[in-house]
């Protein structure tokens, strides 16, 4: 009887950790994702980007999952006054003309962190600069993150490690981001 039982276990045991390692291939379905950010102002406005254009895969390595996101900056939205968006796009903010992607490649994290959330760490590629830089990935709100509900990550940057070190009277260094995440198969 016991060795039915553990014969059971063990043939469970490979379905169960294989259910979240199939999730770490597949990629981000651009017109259902989003990516956006708050920059906080000292003035009572409200100051907030979205990203049009999103792109990405969340790929399978030894060591766990891996997620690389590329956001074109060229592409933003902003919400508020024209001047702030044109502000945004400028060179003493994203200066999108001579760097129009911004991208982000995590380090390896556990499958399971899709279900249960974590600290995503990786390198965010803004500016033309590269920093280390730690975002959280949320507890799921489902049983397939990124299927049948959307994977969300939050974070905070300080602009000033990018190079964004103007009108730092009226605007604040820490800048919001958060990510929605849906995954199509790979192809």
């Amino acid at each position: 009887m016991w060795a039915v039982a553990l014969a059971m276990g063990f043939a469970a045991a490979p379905a169960v950790s294989a259910l979240p390692q199939a999730g770490c291939s597949a990629h981000i379905a651009p017109e259902s994702s989003s990516a956006s950010f708050i920059v906080g102002v000292r003035v009572p406005i409200r100051a907030e980007g979205r990203f049009n254009q999103i792109a990405g895969q969340l790929s399978l390595r030894p060591e766990g999952c891996e997620v690389a996101v590329q956001l074109d900056a060229t592409a933003v939205v902003y919400t508020g006054p024209n001047w702030l968006a044109d502000l945004s796009r400028s060179p003493t903010f994203l200066d999108v003309d001579a760097h129009p992607e911004i991208s982000f490649v995590s380090h390896p994290f556990p499958a399971a962190w899709l279900l249960e959330g974590g600290a995503l760490r990786g390198t965010l590629r803004l500016r033309g600069r590269e920093r280390p830089v730690e975002f959280r990935l949320q507890p799921s709100g489902c049983d397939s993150p990124g299927k049948a509900c959307p994977i969300v990550v939050r974070g905070s940057v300080n602009r000033r490690e990018f190079g964004m070190q103007a009108y730092r009277f009226a605007v604040k260094d820490a800048v919001q981001f958060e990510f929605s995440i849906r995954l199509e198969p790979t192809p």
